[in-house]
């Protein structure tokens, strides 16, 4: 028998369950809903990577954004404060594309938050408004991804998509992946609410009148992240914002390949996060927090009512199921699916040490 009062138990176990079951409903489902609207664009589009040392991302990946499948677009490499062989691989490269063009970016051993000058840099070498964002170490999944992107801004001003990790082996890469999903069903769905509030810049596009109106990073630029999710909590709001979402449209990275790696990315990540509107934090808070009552009390009582308990816990990992699967198969995570109720507890463990201390880029 435990010490907690039954009445407390029950209602405590019924109002976190609640608030997972209005998660689900209210905001996962929408993903599992959304189409994509064709529009065939042309808009000519403007494909902007920050690259430092990373010759051999380049290498593997710049050819397969070069060679998209759309009628109108440049890609613009800044090579930032690069010491490897890019300058090499760049140059070889653009003998081959007539829309690649690279800007450099020395390094003057000033600026430390140098992700947001050579985004800057890149920008304004820019020819055209509509601003696609990767990163080096990324790659579309397939040849329409520019096409599906540039949908998008027949719409909006400011078009978020998804960016997930590669599959490799081993339960670490489980682990990313899956964290790297529950983040994007997080962003993606709240955008589809009409409640933007982050995008990443692995696979983000805006406007440059969108870009020029907050002047750029200026309010955020003594951050050391931010370049892509403070932006958008800066500018995204519910008319100007739209997602693109569909298996053409994701680009996959490489993941981090130790725990120390992926814990000092993690913290990294959540610099950020601090500076959201508070709203924002609150829906973002509510729910891991409300995970957690959840199976504690649920925990607690099966010893007065095992069935009940039983009964509850299967509603929820079903109910998860039947609302992630569509989105799991669209961003390639269809093996973590059926245990994502065990990935989810394990993550919420983990959760303190992404906070414990701050690190700098």
């Amino acid at each position: 028998m435990t010490i907690v009062p039954y009445e407390i138990l029950f209602y405590t176990l019924i109002t976190s369950f609640s608030i997972q079951i209005f998660y689900f409903l209210f905001f996962y489902l929408r993903l599992s809903f959304h189409k994509n609207i064709k529009i065939n664009s042309k808009l000519p589009i403007s494909v902007i990577i920050a690259a430092r040392n990373e010759e051999s991302n380049l290498k593997e990946f710049l050819p397969l954004i070069l060679n998209q499948d759309y009628p109108n677009f440049e890609v613009i490499v800044v090579n930032d404060r690069s010491w490897d062989g890019s300058d090499i691989i760049l140059k070889n490269l653009q003998k081959e594309y007539s829309n690649l063009h690279i800007v450099e970016n020395p390094d003057l051993g000033k600026d430390g938050f140098a992700k947001k000058m050579a985004l800057t840099l890149g920008i304004k070498a820019s020819k055209f408004d509509n601003l696609l964002f990767i990163d080096a170490d990324c790659k579309p999944s397939s040849i329409f991804w520019i096409s599906e992107m540039a949908d998008g801004f027949n719409k909006k001003e400011i078009i978020l998509g998804a960016g997930m990790y590669i599959s490799t082996r081993g339960i670490l890469n489980k682990f990313i992946r899956f964290d790297t999903i529950l983040i994007a069903l997080q962003y993606l769905s709240m955008a589809k609410a009409k409640i933007p509030y982050m995008g990443i810049g692995r696979n983000l596009g805006y406007k440059k009148e969108v870009y020029e109106k907050v002047r750029g990073f200026k309010n955020h630029y003594h951050i050391p992240s931010g370049d892509d999710d403070l932006f958008v909590n800066e500018t995204a709001n519910s008319e100007n914002t739209s997602i693109v979402f569909c298996k053409d449209s994701i680009t996959f990275s490489n993941p981090k390949r130790t725990f120390k790696e992926w814990i000092i990315q993690k913290r990294r990540h959540n610099l950020t996060g601090a500076y959201y509107k508070l709203y924002h934090k609150l829906l973002l808070i509510l729910y891991p927090i409300t995970l957690l009552v959840f199976y504690v009390s649920l925990g607690l009582f099966a010893f007065y009512n095992l069935k009940i308990a039983f009964y509850l816990l299967a509603l929820r990992s079903i109910l998860q199921i039947l609302v992630f699967i569509k989105p799991f198969i669209i961003m390639s995570c269809r093996d973590l699916l059926f245990l994502a109720s065990v990935y989810e507890i394990i993550l919420i463990l983990l959760y303190p040490l992404f906070h414990i201390k701050k690190q700098k880029i």
